[in-house]
């Protein structure tokens, strides 16, 4: 028998998942979020906490879109004034001219000051000194300024800042960086960049499979970048040294700084109140320390870090050593409080393995750093304030 052409495609012809296994994959979600939430023991918290984490979210949604809704307005009148500026501003005076000159040179000399501006019937004169490697591209700058009509430079070109005392110093160009380049986008290229990431997903439709891949992973990298508003160096973790991920936490303890600086400058003492710390042993200098702690699913993580900065009594900073599986540099900063209690606050810098995309699930699979800092905080609190309170007599 001849088999008979329905006219479906490939992909219509793939076997579906039976409604059986949808609906029961369904309900067993739903079992288990009725039984998260109505738990008899800590069913009440838990539904407190999930109403607290939808209000915040919420909030956060609702002040997000104010603060989308004002960039893209400001925006708006940005550009709206920028075709005024470059359509009605061939008609500037001499006095608006030099103005426009004298900005456009701090955007492409490195030292500005050195240069002397002279405007008459729009032509620009410009005078004084500046680096044969800035000549051209500060003239035709300078060129394309609305309402300049002719440009004469007669500087005096140095291929050295030596060369010239007017070219002394640190001088450095001020050049706009494009709004993709930069490290944190505003709120407008982090919308758009997002629309623009899942219209790639639904062009990818209808392509070709490797070309589809393709575009779907521009897409998924576009949206990712957009999400988290970091660069794809520290979302990857590729080329970024010791800074992907930021933690900051802080707490107060009801104690003198001094008390408080004989624990946290001595990292042996570390494991009394720090349970994931299993052994510190520091070297005969004092500024070397060699660490053996508890990783996810209590593998051991061995390390060594070096003291970079120490302030007795107040700060101690350090990093860890080159070439460490996770890099990672902090600081520990006690301030005190005009109540007698102390300030401590911690800020570290690391570079898990995959970067942010790797602390992200790490954070889904319960090892969150930011959580296990505040609760090794909350341990240092608890164990300074036990010691210092006074023993009084047996039975009292």
């Amino acid at each position: 028998m001849r088999a008979r052409n329905t006219g479906m495609t490939a992909e219509e012809r793939r076997p579906l998942l039976p409604r059986s296994i949808v609906a029961g994959g369904l309900g067993f979600c739903a079992g288990a979020a009725v039984a998260y939430l109505f738990d008899p023991a800590r069913g009440r918290t838990r539904r407190a906490r999930t109403r607290d984490k939808a209000a915040h979210a919420t909030h956060q949604l609702r002040d997000g879109i104010g603060v989308l809704g004002r960039d893209l307005a400001n925006r708006g009148r940005g550009s709206a004034a920028a075709v005024r500026y470059r359509v009605a501003g061939r008609r500037a005076d001499d006095r608006i001219l030099y103005e426009r000159v004298r900005a456009e040179l701090g955007r492409h000399v490195s030292h500005p000051h050195a240069v002397e501006v002279h405007v008459q019937d729009r032509v620009v004169t410009l005078t004084g000194d500046i680096l044969t490697a800035e000549e051209d591209r500060t003239r035709r700058a300078v060129r394309r300024v609305p309402g300049v009509k002719r440009v004469e430079a007669r500087w005096n070109t140095h291929r050295d800042a030596g060369e010239s005392f007017m070219l002394q110093g640190g001088g450095r160009r001020r050049e706009p960086v494009p709004e993709l380049l930069q490290e944190q986008w505003s709120p407008t290229a982090r919308f758009l960049a997002g629309t623009g990431g899942a219209a790639l997903w639904a062009m990818s439709r209808g392509l070709p499979r490797p070309a589809a891949w393709v575009v779907r992973g521009a897409g998924t990298v576009l949206a990712a970048r957009a999400a988290t508003n970091l660069p794809l160096r520290r979302l990857t973790g590729v080329n970024a040294g010791r800074r992907a991920v930021d933690i900051t936490s802080a707490i107060t303890i009801d104690a003198p700084a001094e008390t408080i600086w004989a624990l946290v400058s001595d990292y042996s003492v570390f494991p009394r109140f720090m349970p994931d710390v299993r052994e510190v042993r520091r070297s005969a200098d004092g500024r070397t320390s060699h660490w053996l702690i508890s990783g996810p699913a209590g593998t051991p993580i061995r390390f060594d870090a070096t003291e970079t900065r120490r302030e007795e009594g107040r700060e101690i900073a350090w990093r860890s050593a080159e070439g460490e599986l996770i890099a990672h540099t902090g600081s520990l900063r006690l301030t005190e409080q005009p109540d007698g209690r102390t300030r401590v606050q911690v800020q570290l810098a690391y570079n898990p393995v995959a970067g942010a995309a790797g602390h992200a699930v790490a954070r889904l699979l319960g090892a969150n750093p930011a959580r296990k800092l505040r609760h090794d905080l909350l341990r240092l609190k608890s164990y300074v304030e036990r010691e210092r309170q006074p023993v009084g007599p047996r039975g009292g």
